[in-house]
Parts: C-alpha cells; sequence; structure tokens
C-alpha cells in the first residue's frame, strides 16, 4: 500500500490528537479496567506512548514530503542524506520547520525520560540513605525496616535495592492480619517494579503538565498500579482484610501528612474506591477482553514502529 507522506502526517496528527483528547476520558470511565489493571495499564502505556510516536511520525512526514512519493522512500532518502552530511537537500523552509518539530518532540521527550529517571533514582537514594540510618531491621517482618515514629505509615521505596519501610505508629494501629497484609501490598510494589510502569506517565506529564488528558492519565495509572498491589495482597489475606488496612492507615494518615517524593505508598490514591472493589463481588473481564486489549496496545505502538524501524535501518 502506498502511504503518501501528507497523507501520513494528517493521519497521525489525527491518531495523536484522539490519543491525547477523547481516548483517555473514555478510558477513565471504563469499569473493566479496575476489575483486570493489569490489562487497563498495558492500554494506558500503549496510549501514551503511541501519541509520543504518532506527534514525531506525522511532523517527518511533512519534512519529508518533497523526497519522494511514499513516506517510507522519503524518509529513507532522508536518512541516506544525513548520512551523507547532507541532510537538508531538496527541502525547503516549512518541511525544515517540521524536520525540527520531529527531533525537538522525540529529543524533549527522551531527555525527559532520562532527567527524570535519574531525578527518582537519586531522592530515593538520599531517602533510602537516611532511612538506613535511623530505621531498624524488624525482626518479625522479613525485609521491612521500622521507624520509631507515632504516626503511622507504611510505604515502599522502590529501585534496585528496594525498602519497605513502616513505622511503629502504625504497629500500634493495626491488628496482626491487617499489619501482613499492608506489608504484602507494598511488597507487591517492590517485586513488581511499579515505579517503571509509572514512569512514563511521568514523563509525558512533564512534558505537557498543563494537559487535562495527561493528568488524567498519571492518576489512573497510579490507581491501577495501587489495584494491581491490592490484588496481590488480597490473594493472600482476603479482601475484607486488606480494606480494613486501608481505611484505617488512609484516616491516619490524613492527619500525619504526605509520604516522601518518590515513595509508593498503600494509602495513597483512591482508597475508598479501592476498599469497595476489594469488598464487593467482582465480575472477572473475559478472557477474549482481555486478549483484545493487548492486541490493541500491541497494534497503537507496532503500526508507528513499522513505519520508523525499516526506514532507519
Amino acid at each position: 500500500m502506498i502511504l503518501k507522506p501528507l497523507l501520513v502526517a494528517v493521519c497521525f496528527f489525527g491518531l495523536a490528537v484522539v490519543l491525547l483528547g477523547p481516548v483517555p476520558s473514555m478510558l477513565s470511565k471504563a469499569g473493566w479496567a479496575e476489575r483486570s489493571p493489569r490489562a487497563g495499564l498495558v492500554l494506558w502505556q500503549a496510549i501514551t506512548s503511541a501519541a509520543g510516536l504518532s506527534m514525531v511520525i506525522a511532523a517527518l512526514a511533512l519534512a519529508v514530503a518533497p523526497l519522494a512519493l511514499t513516506f517510507r522512500h522519503g524518509l529513507h532518502v532522508f536518512v541516506i542524506q544525513t548520512l551523507e552530511g547532507r541532510p537538508l537537500d531538496g527541502l525547503g523552509a516549512s518541511e525544515v520547520v517540521a524536520l525540527i518539530w520531529a527531533v525537538a518532540i522525540a529529543g524533549w521527550l527522551l531527555a525527559l525520560l532520562a532527567r527524570t529517571t535519574i531525578q527518582n533514582a537519586r531522592l530515593r537514594g538520599k531517602h533510602r540513605a537516611r532511612i538506613d540510618l535511623v530505621a531498624e531491621r524488624s525482626e518479625r517482618y522479613q525485609g521491612v525496616q521500622v521507624i520509631d515514629h507515632p504516626a503511622a505509615a507504611a510505604y515502599c521505596l522502590p529501585g534496585m535495592r528496594a525498602r519497605v519501610v513502616i513505622t511503629s505508629g502504625l504497629i500500634g494501629l493495626l491488628d496482626e492480619r491487617e499489619l501482613v497484609a499492608v506489608l504484602d501490598h507494598e511488597r507487591a510494589h517492590a517485586r513488581g517494579r511499579h515505579h517503571l510502569i509509572l514512569l512514563p506517565f511521568d514523563v509525558l506529564a512533564a512534558a505537557v503538565p498543563r494537559l487535562p488528558a495527561v493528568r488524567l492519565a498519571r492518576q489512573c495509572a497510579a490507581r491501577l498500579v495501587e489495584m494491581l498491589a491490592d490484588d496481590h495482597a488480597r490473594r493472600r489475606n482476603g479482601g475484607p482484610v486488606v480494606a480494613l488496612a486501608l481505611l484505617r492507615l488512609a484516616a491516619s494518615r490524613a492527619e500525619s501528612g504526605a509520604l516522601p517524593q518518590g515513595a509508593l505508598g498503600a494509602a495513597d490514591h483512591a482508597v475508598v474506591a479501592r476498599a469497595r472493589r476489594l469488598t464487593e463481588p467482582v465480575t472477572p473481564v473475559p478472557a477474549w477482553q482481555c486478549v483484545l486489549t493487548y492486541l490493541s496496545a500491541f497494534g497503537l505502538v507496532a503500526i508507528p514502529m513499522t513505519l520508523l524501524v525499516p526506514c532507519l535501518t
């Protein structure tokens, strides 16, 4: 199929607008995502990734339009010219602007990815060092560090050397079963590398912080990550126990303040909705719907890549 550059530009710009406009709003209201948070997260990640790729491809298509009749051929010609040291041959002023725009978007997103990754790692590293100084290893709960503080708190500091941290106030607040449920929740964050799941949303939020769809995507992703950890804790302790622990911790946290930046806490997002989800009967998402979701997510990312990769190799 012949894909003319201008047609590619229009199609992918339109796709980016849709992915950053009505799609996040519709997906945020989809009840099935909370019943299958893993599938919901995969789709959210695909939507945000495809939106960024679509903007880059749309600008590239406009830039290479004078070089060939098809987008792939035009991009291939541009790559060859660039390797030969004459990247702007055959391009007019408007095409050069489009090329600069494409490079700027890609470079900006990559730079933000690097900066966000480094900043998060430094913040967690500094807090981890402080925790190691003031906290004591729990003799009763494996891999848990306890801070002597009256405020009830529990959180995970993710990373290569993840830490599950609780306070003495939490131990006094919850009974044994509830405390184990909270610890299982935090361990799920550490083992699942949930901070990496949220990284693309942090990058996009830093890139376009005022775009409502981006803020919505970040909020929904954070809630679904907490639900993933809830499900792990529920399988080991039962839904009612996890729900009660979350509600009691959230009520106490309202008085004690926010968690350290970069930490993942059990009572951070949509606690009432999550407690209701843990205690009410839930209809499983049909297998075909999960498969369709994964295929849709794969297609959203694969289609732009199939246009780019063959032209750049």
